[in-house]
């Protein structure tokens, strides 16, 4: 069977939309509420999100979660198939590169099935399961945009031969390393007990997060007619027959 590789950028807005919706749906209704505290809260000010989706918007965040998970297994599973088909990129790479894809792609599977988990076991009922599964998921996450922005980083260094893919690596890799900034200020914040300045920035962590997701449709979009063959020419190529 083959792969619909025009439909592909699909996977990646459904993810990024599907977060962003879940996200806000939560946050509205957490501020429409009069921003209350949770039973079993740890953060005193600002309730994070698994305290919120332990209640009321249980239902809603199982659901966004579950189409968030599968949709980003499938976008990382897309991104780095189209590096190597020849449908699309069709990029030689360093056996290290190749290996980082597969990395990639194992932790991206984990990071959603962890989050499909998480959704399912909240932190009132299984608080001890909850924070195990956390860390998985972000370890999941963090390894696959990590070997995902090693992979792809030598598109943003000079001008791609490929339609915009530099101008969508370079964000993706931009974002990273924002979230990279945050994740370890969220941690200090946490272990020097700032609750409040810790909960408004995971809450900025998870938002940032789709734009992250929603990057990736430049990867992976092509136009229908598939990737112009004279892209894969140097772009300071000369036109054949011109003379100096």
């Amino acid at each position: 069977m083959r792969i619909p590789l025009h439909r592909l950028w699909l996977l990646p807005l459904i993810s990024g939309i599907a977060w962003f919706i879940t996200l806000l749906s939560l946050l509205l209704r957490w501020v429409a509420r009069g921003t209350p505290r949770y039973p079993g809260q740890s953060n005193p000010y600002v309730a994070f999100i698994s305290d919120i989706a332990a209640f009321e918007m249980k239902p809603t965040f199982l659901v966004g979660a579950c189409i968030t998970a599968v949709a980003f297994i499938g976008t990382v599973c897309a991104v780095h198939f189209a590096r190597y088909d020849h449908r699309m990129y069709g990029i030689d790479d360093f056996w290290y590169k190749k290996w980082s894809s597969a990395l990639a792609m194992v932790s991206g599977v984990i990071a959603g099935l962890g989050l499909i988990l998480l959704a399912i076991m909240d932190t009132f009922r299984f608080h001890e399961e909850h924070r195990v599964l956390l860390f998985v998921c972000f370890s999941g996450l963090a390894l696959s945009s990590l070997s995902t922005t090693l992979v792809y980083f030598d598109q943003t260094k000079k001008p791609s031969p490929f339609r915009l893919l530099r101008l969508y690596c370079s964000a993706s890799a931009t974002i990273v390393v924002i979230e990279v900034v945050l994740g370890v200020a969220f941690t200090i914040l946490m272990y020097m007990s700032f609750w409040r300045t810790a909960g408004v920035l995971e809450w900025v962590m998870a938002f940032t997060g789709c734009f992250y997701m929603l990057a990736f449709v430049g990867f992976v979009a092509v136009p229908p007619e598939g990737i112009d063959a004279r892209e894969h020419d140097p772009l300071l190529q000369e036109p054949a027959g011109s003379s100096v």
